[in-house]
């Protein structure tokens, strides 16, 4: 596949931003709350601490992408509450299905205290039209009134925003995140060099897929075990000199299906799918890690920093498993990464389960305390002398898989970068794949659509995405030839899709004069 045609096109927007993110969840029709007395007299700022109240009850919905939800006995969740004076009522939900349970609460109007909105989920119809039609509160004349929260950075804020106002508190992500972790074992097995080129990296999946990189004399495993997103695809994309999911092309913000950078990854992994370098039942997988885990593939495009915490499983099965972390790929265009966009996941708060501005003010006031160095320290370390110890005043974790069972996915709660969490010494891969987030940022492509909102896309998007998803699949399984793609593309369209192209870019020159 090497000779496949490769050619740039797409224009790069080196991205300005460090840090975004958000989160944010609720579940009103869940677990049974302690009677949230004295609400009134709970502080407003962490800087006020005093626990004289009664713990304040709060609902949420979090999602989780482990395979089974944190346990609702965690003691580190027990000390954050005890901290922040609360009983949290979580109701977590698989991240595989997140977006459609928050939609059908957003149709309900059963929606928990805080919501978690996701980063590709918070721009769909039911919640912008949720966000319109005065369903959550407006925070942003509030954040002031929190030392933590006041702190937030008013750039991002701005880009959160939806129709200039805002609404959700975002959670922090490195800009530069991505990136791809490999299975070191495999390369040395196959005796391969990381690779730092399209061309290298394309080899390296065909030999982790042809070569029996682990030698049990089957040829049983994939370069890439993916789910119906076509893990990696968006990367691909990119290394071909395309732009991240939307672009600036003659002037329009331009889809980067109109593109031959996607047009020539389509081929690309129609050609994995024909030489089992991809597993042939990705469209009903619902986990790119899946197969990663149980040590069938070699390879995963995602967060570096996932590296830390999400292939315990692997190792409990493969203990001889080395894994490493790989980032800038070189392509036409040089080495390029994604970014997660200036529109982050959120934390938002209904008004349908908050009725009172007080109330609002409570839950703001948990929110701000968790960027206290005691939350921080919960989140991001665990218990001290239970997942790490501190030596020589840094923090040292001293169970890496009990830490993931027990703590990992608590940092959905958390919407800070931590940095007033105690400094600790990781695995020097992990510390290495933290590293990347940063050096990687001047080569980060942004997405310049995900500031901007097309009525049209919010009315009608997942229908056009729709389009636009199945005619890929059906590409790369071979069901549908060219003429196919282009009829699927021109239904695209004629159906909104050049109304949502000329109204991002009447949104994007207004914002950009």
């Amino acid at each position: 596949m090497n000779g496949l045609k490769r050619k740039s096109l797409g224009i790069a927007v080196t991205i300005a931003l460090t840090v975004a993110l958000v989160s944010g969840c609720g579940n009103g029709n869940k677990e049974t709350t302690v009677p949230a007395t004295s609400i009134a007299s709970q502080p407003a700022s962490s800087s006020e601490s005093p626990k004289t109240a009664e713990p304040i009850s709060i609902s949420l919905m979090i999602p989780y992408w482990n395979p089974e939800a944190p346990k609702a006995n965690s003691e580190v969740l027990k000390e954050v509450q005890s901290y922040t004076n609360t009983n949290l009522n979580i109701s977590w939900v698989p991240a595989s299905s997140y977006n459609d349970k928050l939609n059908a609460l957003i149709a309900s109007q059963d929606v928990p205290q805080i919501v978690y909105v996701l980063a590709n989920g918070n721009k769909n119809s039911g919640l912008v039209n949720a966000v319109r039609s005065g369903m959550f509160w407006e925070i942003g004349p509030y954040l002031k009134e929190y030392p933590n929260l006041s702190q937030t950075s008013k750039d991002l804020l701005k880009q959160s925003a939806i129709d200039g106002k805002t609404y959700g508190i975002f959670k922090s992500f490195p800009q530069a995140r991505d990136g791809i972790t490999i299975r070191k074992d495999w390369l040395n097995s196959l005796q391969l060099q990381e690779p730092k080129t399209l061309d290298e990296l394309i080899h390296v999946m065909e030999a982790f897929a042809l070569q029996d990189p682990d030698k049990n004399g089957k040829k049983d495993t994939f370069a890439v075990g993916s789910s119906a997103g076509l893990n990696g695809f968006n990367n691909f994309v990119l290394y071909n000199g395309g732009p991240n999911q939307w672009g600036i092309v003659d002037g329009k913000i331009t889809p980067n299906f109109l593109t031959k950078s996607y047009k020539e990854t389509l081929d690309l992994y129609k050609y994995f799918y024909e030489k089992n370098i991809i597993n042939q039942d990705f469209p009903s997988v619902t986990s790119d890690f899946e197969l990663f885990n149980k040590g069938k593939s070699g390879m995963i495009f995602g967060a570096l920093d996932d590296i830390q915490s999400r292939y315990a499983d692997l190792y409990k099965s493969y203990p001889e498993a080395e894994l490493d972390v790989i980032s800038l790929i070189e392509g036409p265009d040089g080495a390029r990464v994604p970014t997660r966009g200036v529109f982050p996941p959120q934390f938002l708060f209904p008004k349908t389960s908050i009725k009172t501005e007080e109330q609002l003010k409570q839950i703001l006031g948990y929110m701000d305390k968790l960027a206290d160095s005691t939350v921080q320290n919960l989140l991001k370390w665990g218990i001290e002398g239970v997942h790490y110890e501190v030596e020589n005043g840094k923090a040292v974790r001293t169970d890496a898989q009990r830490f993931t069972q027990e703590v990992s996915q608590l940092d959905f709660l958390q919407y800070t970068e931590y940095k007033a969490a105690t400094p600790g010494t990781l695995q020097p891969v992990v510390e290495k794949a933290l590293k990347m987030q940063v050096d990687n940022f001047p080569n980060a492509i942004v997405n310049p659509a995900q500031p901007l909102i097309s009525d049209t896309f919010v009315q009608n998007g997942s229908e056009l995405d729709k389009i636009i998803n199945e005619a890929r699949t059906k590409y790369v399984m071979g069901q549908l030839d060219e003429a196919g793609w282009n009829k699927a593309v021109e239904q695209w369209r004629k159906n909104g899709g050049d109304k949502v192209i000329a109204e991002y870019s009447a949104e994007y020159n207004k914002l950009n004069p």
